[in-house]
């Protein structure tokens, strides 16, 4: 599974206002409950905060995966995001990240709930595709760009 097919262009922002880990967590959580039309009452937040505890998400090179699985939800859905200034994410390598990936699954998902972890790892790695990302001037230059990147990067 590709993450352009959990995704929506409402479920991309390309100026997230959040200055803090937390701050960035609620924000992906309100855009993805928006966007899909999911209304957690609290478990996104509450799942996605508990997996920060354990590890952080912040993989590196200016990249957060923040991920969970939820009782509310019956499908994957995620949500995207860019920081332009980048924020403290307590990232594996120290730097800030400018590129957010947030994504939820179902509690029974958890095969392709990797497997989606392992494509995007992949396609992240690759610096020609975050600075794509990033530098997206909107939600649906934004998707073009990821299924342009998808199609090269992970085969089907």
């Amino acid at each position: 599974m590709r993450l352009s097919e959990l995704l929506n262009r409402n479920a991309i922002t390309l100026r997230l206002k959040a200055q803090t880990k937390r701050e960035a967590l609620v924000e992906l959580v309100e855009v993805l409950e928006s966007a899909h039309g999911f209304n957690s009452q609290g478990e996104f937040l509450e799942r996605v905060m508990r997996r920060e505890a354990m590890m952080t998400t912040g993989i590196g090179n200016g990249v957060a995966i923040p991920h969970g699985n939820a009782r509310s939800v019956d499908r994957m859905a995620a949500a995207c995001a860019v920081s332009p200034q980048g924020l403290d994410f307590e990232s594996e390598d120290g730097l800030p990240v400018h590129l957010f990936v947030l994504f939820v699954s179902p509690e029974n998902a958890t095969t392709v709930h990797v497997r989606v972890l392992a494509n995007l790892s992949r396609l992240l790695k690759e610096e020609s595709v975050r600075k794509t990302l990033r530098e997206a001037k909107n939600s649906d230059a934004f998707l073009a760009a990821l299924q342009s990147a998808e199609s090269v990067y992970i085969s089907s």
